[in-house]
């Protein structure tokens, strides 16, 4: 039952992102000619948006019952992309970090990612590549179960995740990309000797490192939905050619920002997670905000 719920989540997901880069390609003839001028453009091409949301409840006397709470969550996305005749390489570095305060529980944090990610490959026809992948992610800080602070259950490097695949990448336009490899390896770090110790994250106990092969799939689109809406969302697809073939390793990110002027604006974060050594249920955390952030 759970190879199939979590499966059925796979079909589901790349559905929806397939769904959606149809949607999005129905365009005119003066458009298609539009993108194709601008995605010829020789060399590198950066963008990226940082910023820092905050959030606020009050209460008082209330008899509904409730926390006041304060929270601030900073986000940085920054793109490097190279192009050279047939040749490209897509650099992503991806953070988050943030915290929230309630009187109930004081200081708690409620966001932490580090991804760091680069596709290069040679085109071998219009909208296909041979293309390599490495990708690295782990945390910045502690985290705890809480309310119990004594005893943390991850932290930096523990875990971590390393992979690298080989494959093709599928760009129908400058908006989208999917990647897709049957053969990548993937290494679980747990460089911390108290969760090395108890076995966290599918890594044998007493080991920090673990390593599996298996099929990989990543879609990212990066795009302007009005004048001041913009999307960013990335879809990782893991799953290890051994007895646990099927239990798919799911994360989804998605940011929109909503721009109100030259600072200021709305962001609404979401990443729906499930990672069968981590915990074998479906993780979801939902971050909206206003505050400062910059485009560029």
């Amino acid at each position: 039952m759970k190879k199939i719920s979590v499966l059925l989540s796979f079909f589901l997901l790349t559905g929806f992102f397939f769904c959606a880069q149809a949607q999005d390609t129905k365009a005119t003839v003066n458009d298609l000619a539009a993108y194709a001028t601008k995605d010829t453009i020789q060399g590198w091409k950066h963008s990226g948006i940082t910023g820092i949301t905050f959030g606020q409840t009050s209460l008082t006397n209330w008899m509904a019952g409730g926390d006041n709470t304060i929270s601030g969550d900073f986000i940085l996305n920054l793109s490097a992309n190279y192009l050279k005749d047939k040749w490209f390489w897509d650099n992503n570095l991806s953070a988050e970090y943030g915290l929230i305060y309630s009187s109930a529980y004081e200081w708690q944090k409620a966001a932490d990612k580090f991804n760091l990610k680069s596709i290069g490959g040679r085109g071998i026809s219009d909208k296909w590549s041979v293309a390599f992948l490495l990708n690295f992610n782990t945390q910045f800080a502690k985290g705890y179960n809480y309310p119990d602070t004594e005893h943390y259950i991850s932290t930096f490097m523990a875990p971590a995740y390393a992979d690298a695949a080989l494959g093709f990448t599928y760009k129908p336009n400058k908006n989208y990309s999917v990647f897709i490899s049957p053969l990548a390896e993937r290494a679980t770090f747990v460089l911390n000797d108290s969760l090395s110790n108890l076995g966290a994250f599918g890594v044998e106990s007493g080991k920090k490192m673990k390593w599996e092969t298996g099929a990989y799939l990543t879609a990212t689109t990066n795009q302007t939905l009005a004048g001041n809406v913009s999307l960013i969302s990335t879809l990782d697809l893991f799953t290890p050619y051994n007895k646990n073939f099927g239990n798919v390793d799911i994360n989804w990110d998605l940011l929109i920002s909503w721009k109100f002027n030259k600072l200021f604006s709305a962001t609404f974060n979401t990443t729906l997670r499930y990672y069968d050594a981590e915990i074998q249920k479906i993780q979801f955390k939902e971050i909206l905000g206003l505050g400062l952030t910059y485009n560029f």
